[in-house]
């Protein structure tokens, strides 16, 4: 039998023993997200659950879904690789209006990378078949990465490239490189956990004459020819503006479920800009709303005049297109005092700081309020390149001794929402 100190010796060897195998255990189960490799110029996580509207992390080039999401209709929020993921089938897609940054031309290198489960489909497309411009990358058959450019003609194939194979029914990270100074195409898939199996870099056929620019909308999923020949899970679309190395796909693919480290946004101004009414015409309904720069205390556009965490009405704007025609009472010759041919009208206070630095969040309460294609006021809102200041509308804006919150679009420091 044992001494009493032989039994706390052999204790404490076999507990320490437990406790490392369960430090070991949680550190592999703890991953930290991948650093976000520069030259990112779209990042969509697909985490939607609802709506039409498909966000862009960056803020500059949010999508439309072809039909509302979370209403059974594709496409369909699924759980994704990383958070959420949406399903596409049947021609469904995501559409991202076209912008000169996600166009590429014949001599911009770039980066496409995503995570994809499921049958051979679109993933990523502005490939424009009139024209045989743009590019294209996909799940080819059978079930390969495929990659093409245009070449701008039309009577011949445009250059394509096959990558790796996908294993059709598990998580598959995808990724494109083109490196216009190398004139190289490379294709990388990868498993969760695992190493990038690599296609290239390939220089054949040669991508020195193909055009990456379409002037088409980018779409994310759709389904070409045979729609039910799709059913595919994407989630983590990204593209950037140069072509990424190997480690730093790499690091992406072992950060695994933890995904892409977010984007940090500066905290939200402590100030916001603020203005008043300034004139009210009782007969025709239209008033002037203003800095105030006459008033003892006047806005101030550049840092803000009010503190975010006061509570003030949003001064909200309706937009007209063709503008409303200028009334007989209302002066239109004042640069800085113009028509806006809108209606304008004044929320309940509430503090310009509970929407956490985003417009959008702003814009949502004018709309709650007061209907679609409301937004929040913003001080070039008179018409016709006017220059800020003040504007005249037709609507009602309360309390006349009352501040509201207005936002402005080139002063970052001068609103509540510098966020989209």
């Amino acid at each position: 039998m044992k001494r009493p100190s032989q039994l706390s010796t052999a204790f404490l060897a076999t507990a320490a023993c437990g406790l490392v195998l369960a430090l070991t255990v949680l550190s592999a189960q703890a991953q930290t997200c991948a650093p976000q490799p520069s030259g990112l110029v779209a990042w969509w996580p697909l985490n939607e659950t609802s709506g039409t509207v498909v966000a862009d992390v960056l803020g500059k080039h949010p999508g439309t879904a072809s039909g509302p999401i979370g209403t059974g209709q594709y496409p369909k929020p699924m759980t994704g690789f990383v958070g959420g993921g949406l399903n596409f089938a049947f021609q469904s897609h995501v559409s991202v209006p076209d912008s000169p940054d996600l166009d590429f031309g014949t001599k911009t290198s770039f980066t496409i990378d995503a995570w994809v489960k499921g049958l051979p489909s679109p993933i990523v497309s502005n490939y424009n078949i009139s024209t045989a411009l743009g590019y294209y990358l996909g799940i080819g058959g059978p079930n390969t990465l495929s990659f093409g450019m245009g070449n701008g003609n039309v009577a011949s194939l445009s250059p394509s490239w096959v990558g790796p194979a996908i294993a059709k029914d598990t998580w598959t990270f995808v990724a494109v490189v083109v490196d216009r100074t190398k004139q190289t195409v490379t294709l990388y898939t990868a498993a969760p956990g695992s190493p990038l199996a690599t296609s290239g870099p390939l220089s054949t056929p040669n991508p020195s004459t193909a055009n990456a620019s379409s002037g088409l909308p980018l779409s994310i999923g759709g389904c070409p020819g045979n729609p039910n020949s799709c059913d595919t899970i994407i989630d983590e679309v990204e593209i950037f503006n140069r072509p990424l190395v190997a480690s730093e796909l790499q690091n992406i693919v072992d950060a695994g479920t933890a995904g892409k480290c977010m984007p940090t946004k500066p905290p939200p101004p402590s100030k916001g800009m603020t203005w008043r009414w300034e004139a009210v015409n009782a007969i025709d309904g239209t008033v002037e709303v203003g800095c105030g720069v006459s008033n003892p205390n006047p806005c101030n556009a550049s840092v803000g005049d009010q503190l975010c965490t006061t509570s003030l009405p949003l001064l909200c704007f309706k937009p007209f297109t063709p503008i409303l025609p200028v009334p007989k009472s209302v002066n239109d010759t004042d640069y800085y005092n113009r028509w806006s041919g809108g209606i304008v009208g004044t929320t309940a206070p509430v503090p310009a700081s509970s929407f956490n630095g985003s417009l959008a969040q702003a814009n949502a309460r004018c709309v709650q309020e007061f209907g679609p294609t409301w937004r929040v006021a913003e001080f070039h809102d008179g018409a016709s390149g006017a220059g800020g200041w003040n504007f005249q509308a037709y609507g009602n804006v309360g309390n006349p001794s009352s501040r509201f919150w207005v936002h402005i679009n080139d002063q970052k420091n001068g609103t509540c929402w510098p966020n989209p």
